[in-house]
């Protein structure tokens, strides 16, 4: 009989799928990239986490792709729903966000939701009581902020949940802020960049499972030994050399914080809400079209990543015609009264999740992005009248002050939860 007031009433399941698609799909998350891919490098995975305390369920599926888009979503949320019974609001998909995985296409969306909610079922099959332990490392001088490579804001933090029995690693969560993007425009491998690096290495020195949540890193980029700071958005200088480099740092620091963390008496609490934000629009659709006239007849009509911006600007503009508002789901998860994790859509600034972490009522908040929903870029306020590649329309379609709500709701519900 257990007497000790950390007693096991927490269960948690584990399991992995390996979603690598064929060699010869386009890659994500460079606009200049226009060959397909030529190699693996690595494998994409799905990793998803079933956790079951006191009547109460979430799952949570984190994909190594670009980004979760409304077809992915809906789609697993439907059919994880069906499958084990429980409620939307319990389900959160994300992705690592990683800019050497596939352009997504409505057969790879819908692929990638089966594959995640079968993988979400399976670790529901796989529950096994555990101990929850928490703890928050930090790794200095491997991020930079992009907008602001001198004196701009960047989060060091490493936040590590693990869930151990008998004083075996079963699975960490690993939470850390920065772009996917060690390797740049000029890699045709697919590869889980820096990420699946991390995973590997956790799960190489904890015998356990691995899974990371990627943070609010819309302007956060790697600083790897080869970075110039003078030239900080292109990544063309990275290598894989650099992908363990830096996996292999978030990881070493993930496993010495686990090994330091405290037990806490898990409470599994979930709530969620959705902001409205408005859509910006500023231009109109005929406008869009003028400028993508007017460039198709000047000298920089073979401007590639030029012709894709207006491109851009064109296709939003047309699909967001009769809509004026985004709806932008929040979730939060509480694992104690110790620990928490905000889960949000899209390409968030940082100095979003670092308000959260600063205001939380929680010791260890994980904030984590490109959750449920992707909508592009979005800037705290000052950020618009900074400009920059963030900032700036069609890769920013969200109203001011979309950011500074993000904040406030997910401040609101960390206090209710509390």
């Amino acid at each position: 009989m257990c007497i000790q007031w950390w007693c096991l009433v927490l269960k948690v399941g584990y399991a992995s799928s390996i979603i690598t698609p064929p060699v010869g799909v386009h890659l994500s998350g460079y606009a200049s990239r226009v060959q397909p891919s030529e190699n693996v490098h690595d494998n994409l995975t799905c990793r998803a986490l079933y956790l079951e305390d006191g009547g109460e369920v979430f799952a949570l599926a984190v994909l190594d792709i670009i980004g979760v888009d409304s077809e992915v979503l809906e789609n697993f949320q439907d059919l994880t729903s069906k499958m084990l019974n429980i409620d939307k609001s319990r389900l959160t998909i994300a992705a690592t966000h990683t800019h050497a995985g596939p352009e997504l296409n409505r057969e790879l969306s819908r692929y990638f939701a089966e594959v995640a909610a079968g993988t979400v079922y399976m670790a529901s099959r796989r529950l096994e009581e555990v101990q929850l332990y928490s703890g928050i490392g930090s790794v200095n001088d491997i991020t930079v902020n992009r907008r602001n490579p001198n004196s701009g804001l960047v989060d060091p933090r490493v936040h590590v949940v693990s869930f151990k029995r008998d004083s075996a690693y079963k699975t960490l969560i690993v939470n850390f802020t920065c772009h996917a993007v060690v390797m740049g425009h000029n890699n045709l491998q697919i590869s889980a960049d820096y990420p699946g690096a991390l995973n590997h290495y956790v799960e190489t020195l904890t015998n356990g499972s691995s899974l990371f949540l990627n943070g609010t890193c819309g302007d956060v980029n790697p600083l790897t030994p080869r970075t110039d700071l003078t030239r900080v958005y292109d990544r063309s200088i990275g290598t894989f050399e650099d992908v363990e480099w830096m996996g292999r740092i978030l990881a070493c620091e993930a496993v010495k914080t686990a090994e330091l963390s405290k037990s806490e008496k898990s409470a599994l609490r979930v709530k969620s809400s959705v902001v409205k934000a408005g859509i910006w629009k500023p231009l109109t659709l005929e406008e869009a079209k003028k400028e993508l006239e007017a460039l198709e007849k000047s000298e920089e009509s073979s401007d590639i990543y030029r012709r894709y911006m207006v491109k851009a600007k064109i296709r939003i503009l047309e699909k967001f015609k009769d809509v004026e508002y985004l709806n932008l789901p929040v979730t939060v998860l509480a694992l104690s009264d110790n620990t928490a994790i905000v889960m949000l859509p899209s390409e968030i600034l940082v100095e979003v999740g670092l308000k959260i972490k600063e205001n939380s009522p929680f010791k260890n908040t994980l904030v984590a992005g490109y959750c449920n929903g992707y909508f592009g870029y979005i800037p705290i306020e000052k950020a618009y009248d900074e400009g920059g590649y963030e900032a700036t329309f069609p890769t920013c379609i969200v109203e001011r002050g979309t950011g500074e709500k993000l904040i406030e709701e997910s401040l609101k519900l960390l206090s209710d939860i509390r």
